[in-house]
């Protein structure tokens, strides 16, 4: 069976789809997935083994219409819109899928010919996994962690990067977020990375993405000691630097995410909503009430 999943936006959300693939792969012998996504996400799912081919689409109406013939062209038995934007019920709608799959929501269910009924699997990656039911796939479906794949380039830029600043044993601190109600004060986490680096010596690496610098500078101003990168790395150089680093500090954002696909230590501080990240070894759950001292007591022993 051939399979295109859907995946258009946001960073973390493309992540945590991307394990769909990897079911597929296991359960469904033979089987050939394709991905599509932004061309400011796909380096997540590039290098990904379960993926066999990643499609990207660019955010206007012509590049749309190409795409629809690319994937008319493609002949899938199956699309799976994970996300259910404009763009990708419309590709669903008009793709000549034998199977159009979708979570049941109000509005649109005419694009999809069989709809699954969402159900809380208390973490969204697993969720997700629910929406291969249609493709006959039964229960218990595999629940996999998100997982980012390096290549040596972004290991060697990474390392790179680390030797030309004279960094040695770091953590990362990511301050910002899309949504300004799932962030914690910057400055907090400033606090935060001070009261860590006088506990082990570490260095606190202060990242940003796109259009977050003010943010992250406003954290950065408190630290004593530590670095904050010039400007928005590479995805993938990104997650090198990650994978580096003792463990990751951050707001319901994808660099949290990134962490824990990565299999890294990562203190999460959440916003209002939750079910966004798992709760494991691995991974640290705090809320954004608190203050820098009451979350230091919290993760001390976590980290040491």
């Amino acid at each position: 069976m051939k399979i295109l999943l859907i995946q258009l936006r946001q960073l973390g959300d493309v992540l945590l789809s991307a394990p769909l693939a990897r079911v597929i792969k296991e359960r469904m012998a033979g089987s050939v997935v394709h991905f599509l996504t932004s061309e400011a996400a796909k380096d997540i799912v590039n290098d990904n083994p379960y993926i066999d081919k990643v499609l990207t689409l660019k955010a206007d109406f012509l590049n749309e219409i190409r795409m629809l013939f690319d994937i008319r062209a493609e002949h899938y038995d199956a699309i799976v819109d994970i996300q259910r934007t404009g763009r990708s019920k419309r590709l669903t709608l008009f793709s000549n899928a034998k199977l159009k799959i979708a979570f049941y929501k109000k509005g649109g269910n005419f694009c999809y010919n069989r709809l699954i009924k969402w159900e809380n699997q208390g973490y969204t990656s697993w969720e997700r996994m629910e929406l291969l039911m249609g493709l006959g796939l039964e229960n218990p479906i595999e629940k996999y962690l998100p997982e980012m794949y390096l290549n040596e380039t972004a290991d060697r830029n990474a390392k790179g990067y680390l030797k030309k600043h004279g960094i040695k044993n770091f953590f990362i601190v990511a301050p910002t977020a899309r949504k300004k109600e799932k962030m914690w004060n910057p400055d907090y986490f400033g606090k935060l990375a001070n009261l860590i680096s006088q506990m082990n010596g570490y260095t606190p690496i202060v990242v940003y993405g796109p259009g977050e610098k003010d943010m992250a500078i406003e954290c950065f101003n408190v630290l004593k000691t530590g670095h904050i990168i010039e400007k928005p790395l590479p995805i993938k150089e990104f997650a090198g630097l990650v994978y580096l680093s003792e463990f990751i500090i951050g707001n319901d954002s994808f660099a949290s995410h990134l962490g824990v696909s990565l299999r890294k230590k990562s203190i999460v501080i959440l916003g209002p909503t939750s079910g966004w990240f798992v709760d494991n070894e691995n991974t640290l759950l705090v809320y954004k009430s608190l203050m820098p001292e009451e979350v230091f007591e919290k993760i001390k022993n976590f980290i040491h």
